[in-house]
């Protein structure tokens, strides 16, 4: 079974349903609806494939004040499960989205979810239900999101645009209307992260499917590419910094049924791999959330007969999960709010 990237696609700009899969040879073009088995930065057009979940939002009354939550997106339920981190027991769910997909948090412990099937990101308080923000994406598909510590700015991105190629869009301190950013090379944009300087990197592929990563200057108009030196990524996935290093996901590892974590030095325009982060028991994690001695995230199960589930492994040791929970269908997005932090 291949791995999952995109949804079925019926829009007029394509013209017909168009599908994008993880698999050992790209195929030209874009390969049939029967190609894909759903998830990982699925887009679907709004109505189509699901209803959003129309029960009510709901965490406890004390979840404000919580220490540290996870927030993981499920694509397969399109709600937000939230659990107390790192026991992983539930803590309530964030309903009402429509694809719900990439997760990203800023100073003030808000966290920001890209709900892909109508092109908004949404923002929520630190424990609350309720979004407090809604931001609309006028360039296409929203699926990553980050922001730039050095002045609250969010950049969310499509992985295409409504009608061809994706892009990056960046809210000026998290609001307004956002400026678009891509550069010629780059066809899918899939997720992102900033560097404690405020410079932007992104992962995607070309229109052939071939791995790329781009970066957006602090204060640069123009994106490049980055060479990656020491490895081949094959599936994009997690975009993050850790002090002064690098963290690449790949959702196919070694171009397998794998998901693995690259450490990476910069130097100008060139990533070179300083180590490999092997995400052992898992199928496919999109978008991990990367802390000091944790990694966090959901693992689609759609390769063994064991269930989709959100995990917990060791950072830098990886290897086996220390903690692991159930329940969950597609996720995608996993991003820890510390509630301790807020300002």
């Amino acid at each position: 079974m291949r791995s999952r990237v995109e949804r079925t696609i019926k829009s007029a700009s394509f013209g017909a349903a168009a599908a994008l899969a993880a698999c050992s040879v790209w195929p030209q073009g874009e390969p049939s609806a029967s190609f894909a088995r759903a998830p990982i930065a699925a887009v679907i057009e709004p109505g189509i494939g699901g209803e959003p979940d129309r029960t009510a939002s709901w965490l406890p009354e004390g979840a404000t004040t919580a220490k540290e939550l996870l927030y993981v997106s499920d694509l397969g339920t399109y709600d937000v499960d939230v659990y107390n981190f790192p026991a992983l027991s539930l803590a309530g769910k964030l309903t009402g989205f429509n694809e719900p997909q990439g997760d990203c948090v800023d100073s003030k412990s808000n966290v920001w979810i890209t709900n892909t099937g109508v092109s908004q990101i949404w923002e929520f308080a630190h424990g609350g239900t309720k979004p407090i923000a809604k931001l609309r994406d006028p360039l296409g598909y929203p699926v990553g999101c980050a922001i730039d510590p050095t002045n609250g700015n969010l950049a969310v991105t499509n992985l295409y645009g409504f009608s061809g190629a994706g892009g990056v869009a960046i809210y000026q301190q998290a609001a307004g209307t956002p400026k678009s950013y891509s550069n010629s090379s780059q066809y899918y944009y899939y997720f992102d992260g900033y560097d404690s300087s405020g410079n932007l990197y992104v992962s995607g592929m070309t229109s052939k499917k071939r791995y790329l990563l781009a970066v957006l200057p602090h204060g640069g108009t123009k994106m490049s590419l980055v060479a990656v030196k020491g490895a081949t990524l094959y599936l994009p996935g997690t975009v993050a910094w850790n002090s002064s290093t690098l963290v690449l996901g790949d959702q196919r590892c070694k171009n397998r049924s794998s998901s693995c974590l690259y450490e990476l030095s910069v130097a100008r325009k060139t990533a070179q791999v300083t180590g490999t982060i092997q995400l052992s028991q898992a199928c496919d994690v999109a978008q991990a959330w990367i802390g000091t001695s944790q990694v966090a995230g959901g693992d689609y199960e759609y390769c063994r007969d064991r269930a989709s589930s959100v995990d917990i492994w060791p950072y830098p040791a990886g290897g086996k999960p220390t903690a692991r929970v159930t329940g969950l269908r597609e996720p995608v997005g996993a991003v820890v709010s510390s509630g301790e932090s807020r300002s």
